[in-house]
């Protein structure tokens, strides 16, 4: 568990204690944890989230109907959930979005996402939303929907390992980072929407850069083009949209790794997720960890002084 998530919990269980609310169990889940709730006859679930680009956000689970939700609300601080407020007014615009960044094992994919005013209605009854509310089960069909629905609308890179550390490399031989590499695969996407959408007003992107490099690489080409980047993007429908075909596609390669390496695979960069390193190093060797994993996550060293034999 992150530090700034025992932070966070050491100040919230005891004001839920107060008002009633039991933690009765909790699970690791992808970057973060869930605790469950008790409180007379009910529970609720509350996920917690950490990322370096948001730091700490919450999410409650269950219908609002839930006579505990009040209850954890004002725990949480909050009577309500975030007001919503517009982004801009484009009336076609493209939202794009990443994920894997922060998963040692797997690929990154960068996707983006053309859409007009006039689809909002529909893709809000296809179940588009901020991805951090959905599940993998909610996530998959959805982003089938979406692929179905909207066969010229969207534009992924995904990045397997191998790739990955490829360009990676490349990148810091250049003086350069993760999240230019992460600019470089947004611009690219927007780039070919761009092409296929020629009436796109502007474009929003869920920032993950405080120098929102993926807006200046994109100037260079489409000078007068209104681009925004911009923390909790994923209010965005298109965003929304980009984020869960990029989950989507993040969930069909830790399957298919899974199958094919015959191993299961954590996502983020837990204590669980080392063990499953070291497993993957006993039995493929440690110069195959590069099919799976990101090769400069701190992670790969911190196997290697418990695993020493492995490495020679």
């Amino acid at each position: 568990m992150h530090k700034a998530i025992q932070a966070f919990l050491a100040d919230l269980l005891p004001v839920c204690c107060k008002a009633g609310l039991q933690l009765c169990n909790e699970k690791e889940i992808a970057y973060g944890i869930q605790l469950e709730f008790a409180g007379g006859t009910g529970t609720i679930l509350l996920n917690v989230y950490y990322s370096e680009k948001k730091g700490i956000s919450t999410v409650i689970n269950g219908s609002g109907a839930n006579v505990l939700r009040p209850k954890l609300e004002s725990c949480l601080g909050r009577k309500s959930e975030p007001e919503k407020i517009a982004l801009h007014k484009w009336q076609a615009w493209i939202g794009s979005d990443e994920c894997g960044k922060g998963d040692y094992f797997g690929p990154i994919i960068v996707c983006s996402f053309f859409m007009k005013t006039t689809d909002a209605a529909k893709l809000k009854q296809i179940g588009v939303c901020d991805s951090k509310k959905l599940n993998d089960k909610q996530i998959v069909p959805i982003a089938k929907k979406l692929y179905a629905d909207y066969p010229d609308c969207s534009h992924s890179i995904i990045l397997k390992p191998a790739k990955y550390n490829e360009i990676y490399a490349g990148f810091v031989s250049q003086r350069k980072n993760l999240n230019d590499l992460l600019a470089w695969q947004h611009a690219k996407n927007i780039d070919n929407l761009l092409k296929l959408h020629p009436e796109t007003q502007g474009v929003l992107i869920d920032q993950f850069s405080p120098s929102k490099k993926a807006g200046n690489q994109l100037r260079k080409s489409y000078p007068d083009l209104q681009i925004a980047e911009r923390p909790g993007a994923e209010a965005d429908l298109a965003v929304a949209a980009a984020s869960i075909m990029a989950r989507y596609q993040l969930i069909y390669a830790f399957e298919s790794m899974s199958k094919f390496y015959k191993l299961k695979f954590p996502k983020g960069a837990s204590k669980a997720v080392k063990e499953a390193a070291k497993v993957f190093v006993t039995q493929y060797g440690k110069d195959r960890l590069g099919e799976v994993a990101k090769l400069h996550f701190k992670t790969t060293k911190e196997i290697r002084p418990l695993d020493l034999f492995l490495f020679r």
